[in-house]
């Protein structure tokens, strides 16, 4: 089915590749922090995102809440745990 503008495939491969690399930049950086201050390498890093990624999918599937209640929610047990 062709849809009325055609570049609207490549603006959500744009917009999806931009949020990627922000993903990937972020857990980068955290990477090169920890490093810079620790001098230990900590690949734990990894699990903390896909454990806080986890929990937010969980509550807006499962439960049905909201994203913005649902992403603060998951900031504040990411930094406590």
């Amino acid at each position: 089915m062709l849809s009325a503008n055609p570049l609207e495939g490549l603006e959500q491969q744009i917009v999806f590749g931009i949020a990627s690399g922000s993903i990937y930049a972020s857990l980068a950086l955290a990477l090169v922090l920890i490093y810079r201050a620790m001098e230990a390498i900590n690949f734990a890093q990894g699990e903390m995102a896909t454990f806080s990624t986890f929990i937010a999918w969980m509550l807006m599937t499962t439960f049905q809440w909201s994203f913005w209640i649902t992403f603060p929610l998951v900031v504040v047990l990411s930094f406590v745990g």
